[in-house]
């Protein structure tokens, strides 16, 4: 009978040799151009970019400063839009529980007229009781000639789920600057500024 040597198996055998990985950052640069070298060079720590590995080479810089440019256009027009704004017409437009408000007042003999105009801007929209408070701002916070402080005048609305609504009320005061506070059941109260035509 012949005998067999047993061959060792690969999973047993010592490793005589090193490990070859087969990416290396390093040997593919040694490769790259001269410009793809000095977009992967790292920045010294000492210099005002200190964000650590967001900014570790000139690649990771020169992405960051987008998404930071972004980031801030993002942040300016949200706050930019966040619902309230004048139209050419000196019409207040804000938005409160779903529903896109306009809002004019006019003058006439002495009395100034206010129009509401709700619309529904999104769903689901809130529906129910919205209270108001409005003041003229003509002397904020001081009393007028005879003593007295200016009039504030409540009332009280109801939002149906109709797509459009125009509510108008009168108010026994002329200005030339008029402040509401609108409140949509318990949700905090947005302020407008109208200025009466």
């Amino acid at each position: 009978m012949e005998s067999r040597e047993e061959t060792p198996s690969p999973a047993s055998k010592p490793p005589d040799r090193e490990l070859v990985f087969h990416y290396s950052r390093e040997h593919r640069l040694e490769r790259a151009s001269p410009a793809v070298r000095e977009m992967n060079r790292e920045i010294p720590k000492t210099g005002p970019l200190k964000f650590g590995t967001r900014s570790s080479n000139r690649a990771s810089v020169m992405l960051l400063i987008p998404i930071l440019v972004c980031s801030g256009f993002i942040l300016f027009f949200s706050k930019m839009s966040s619902g309230q704004g004048t139209s050419r017409s000196g019409t207040q437009i804000s938005t409160i529980g779903g529903n896109t408000l306009r809002v004019s007042a006019e003058k006439f003999q002495g009395t100034t007229y206010l129009q509401i105009t709700k619309t529904v801007a999104q769903t689901p929209v809130y529906t129910g009781v919205v209270d108001m408070v409005i003041t003229p701002l003509d002397s904020p916070g001081s009393e007028d000639e005879l003593g007295e402080s200016p009039p504030v005048v409540s009332h009280r609305i109801f939002f149906s789920a109709d797509r459009e609504e125009v509510y108008g009320l009168s108010l026994p005061f002329e200005a030339s600057q008029i402040l509401m506070l609108i409140q949509a059941g318990d949700d905090a109260p947005i302020r407008i500024q109208v200025k009466p035509k």
